[in-house]
């Protein structure tokens, strides 16, 4: 994860654009975290459910 002061990153924008992927090289450092909705961001409101899991 990357951090800014302490604070975990979980959005990059360049003006109007959102940045879903950052990379060194080939290695990817950063990804963003898409909802079902794709809101790019764990909603706090919505707790994990215990019977889903990651989808590759």
């Amino acid at each position: 994860m990357i951090q800014i002061n302490g604070k975990d990153v979980s959005q990059i924008r360049v003006g109007n654009k959102i940045i879903t992927a950052v990379y060194i090289g080939t290695k990817l450092v950063w990804q963003s975290i898409r909802s079902c909705f794709g809101s790019g961001f764990w909603i706090n409101s919505s707790p994990w459910k215990n019977d889903e899991g990651w989808k590759n």
